[in-house]
């Protein structure tokens, strides 16, 4: 499980210029051809995660748990509909005004959540940005702070910890590898030790892309610290070029004379 922006590809200025090599799709889908689960954990969009990556054979858990397509589907399945859904929309429909823009404040529809940019801002944005959170606070919304960037949401959304559950759910998976670098990933991370103290899990993982806009406690839980996402990129490399060696002696045995050959 990983997460895209700041793990996957490096945080930019602006979102939609965000690249993830293509070394990494490629080591991604490998992994998804030996693996029960391979799966990205975003803010984004599922749709725009899928693309983004560029890998069609694992699954894409967007806006924080709020949505998933898995490979083969078309369309995203949205775990949550309806007025609830569109309460955040509304408030920055209701509230936006030119002085966000002055302010360099840059809105992200995702959809059931927002997201108020103001990376490459002075100072003084990020205090208006605390002003409309205290604001959206009030109308009912849940507030989550990022890098450079606060998310508005519906109320009572669990965020990443509740995808955890979601892609674990009904599953044997035993062994989990996790990485992401900033609060949401934290949240992840938090669900995932306690099932694995809870012996739900018997193998866990967890690695964080150092950043010094992310929680200190996603490094101090941390198993391996990482101090860009191009190192944790190398080491999904190396686990998908393992798998492909394992391949190839299999191979090589079952073309040896007497060999039994798989059905």
């Amino acid at each position: 499980m990983s997460d895209v922006d700041g793990t996957l590809c490096r945080i930019v200025d602006r979102p939609d210029q965000a690249r993830v090599p293509v070394r990494a799709r490629e080591s991604l889908e490998t992994l998804a051809d030996h693996l029960a689960l391979v799966a990205c954990i975003t803010g984004r969009p599922s749709p725009v995660a899928r693309k983004m990556v560029g890998a069609g054979k694992i699954t894409y858990f967007g806006n924080h748990g709020l949505s998933f397509i898995k490979p083969g589907q078309e369309r995203p399945t949205v775990v949550i509909e309806g007025e609830e859904a569109d309460r955040a929309r509304k408030f920055v429909r209701d509230n936006d005004n030119p002085f966000w823009v002055t302010a360099k404040i840059r809105v992200e529809d995702k959809g059931p959540i927002q997201a108020l940019h103001w990376r490459g801002a002075g100072h003084r944005t990020e205090e208006v940005v605390r002003i409309i959170a205290d604001h959206a606070q009030s109308a009912g919304l849940a507030t989550h702070w990022g890098r450079k960037v606060l998310e508005l949401r519906p109320p009572g959304m669990e965020g990443k910890a509740g995808a955890v559950d979601e892609l674990l759910d009904g599953t044997e998976i035993e062994t989990v590898v996790f990485a992401g670098d900033d609060r949401t990933d934290f949240d992840a991370a938090v669900r995932l030790k306690n099932l694995a103290d809870d012996g739900k899990l018997k193998n866990l993982l967890l690695v964080a892309i150092d950043s010094d806009e992310g929680p200190p406690e996603l490094v101090e839980m941390a198993d391996l610290v990482v101090a860009q996402p191009e190192e944790w990129i190398d080491l999904i490399e190396d686990l998908a070029a393992g798998f492909g060696e394992q391949s190839i002696e299999a191979a090589a045995d079952s073309s040896q004379p007497g060999a039994t050959q798989p059905e």
